[in-house]
């Protein structure tokens, strides 16, 4: 599903830039009288508390502005997820992006950032693991194997006031209606659910779901064997027998339906089996 374009004209970005400078050299004249200051309004950058206190789930970009604040990327040519986790254990947040930059360097960027910076033995010349801490959290930054790039994901625990406020609204947010809307796939959430995530795809040629929009997932137990599982899965071929709509194989069920997508898998856990469902809202076009 590809997301449609849209291009801005010169006309538009002259109209932009005039509108900034007869904005800037108005704040400097109500400087001038003791009024508002210009550093003022540009010190409105992100933090971590203006991030949580005003979190939009809608805003596809909250994930990586959060995680930058305290680890910037090194020369990332674009992003490619991000998400936030949590469960009963722990929260976390995961930013991955793409880069052309060696890794070697990549290596130097963070071990400079990190506090007590260790590198598993695995790292060599193409493989980069490396573990430390940053404002007392614990990250883990690693790479991905790709002809044309590195692939980094750079992965922090968060815990606090922050990691709850978030949390409440991820678990406040999951479309519980869309999924009670479709009996047949709310039978699999008649487990126990303590864990869950919202994560954000950039990929616009992506055929499995939307770019830039949320997909909210949990994962529930289920009373049974995952063989048990697997099987009521591919039994949901039964009810969708749409091909356009639906795909189902391999354990796997991804369905179109009304205003939503859905998508239903197996996790092995710990605990046991458990029914992991994913939701995302289809964009209005």
């Amino acid at each position: 599903m590809k997301a449609a374009g849209t291009k801005m004209d010169k006309s538009m970005v002259l109209t932009i830039a005039a509108a900034f400078v007869i904005v800037a050299a108005a704040v400097l004249t109500l400087n001038a009288r003791g009024v508002f200051s210009l550093k003022r309004i540009f010190s409105l950058k992100p933090t971590e508390k203006r991030i949580t206190r005003n979190l939009n789930l809608a805003d596809p970009w909250w994930v990586e502005q959060f995680v930058e604040i305290s680890l910037p990327p090194f020369k990332k040519d674009f992003s490619i997820y991000s998400a936030f986790s949590y469960s009963s254990a722990q929260n976390g947040l995961v930013q991955v992006y793409a880069t052309r930059a060696a890794l070697s360097d990549i290596r130097s960027h963070y071990e400079g950032l990190l506090e007590n910076p260790r590198l598993s033995e695995n790292n060599s010349v193409g493989v980069l693991e490396l573990d430390g801490f940053v404002m007392g959290r614990t990250v883990k930054v690693q790479n991905y194997f790709s002809e044309v790039s590195n692939v980094i994901q750079v992965s922090m625990d968060l815990s606090g006031e922050y990691a709850g406020i978030i949390q409440r609204k991820v678990t406040d947010s999951f479309p519980q209606e869309a999924l009670e809307a479709v009996p047949e796939l709310a039978a699999f959430a008649a487990g126990v659910s303590t864990e869950g995530y919202v994560m954000y795809n950039y990929n616009t040629f992506d055929d499995h779901s939307y770019a830039n929009v949320p997909l909210f997932s949990r994962a529930y137990t289920f009373g049974g064997t995952m063989e048990e599982l697997r099987n009521k899965i591919e039994g949901l071929g039964e009810r969708f027998t749409d091909t356009a709509a639906a795909s189902i194989s391999n354990g796997i069920a991804e369905i179109k339906q009304g205003a939503y997508l859905y998508s239903v898998s197996s996790l092995e856990s710990n605990s046991g089996p458990k029914a992991v469902l994913v939701i995302q809202e289809i964009p209005q076009s």
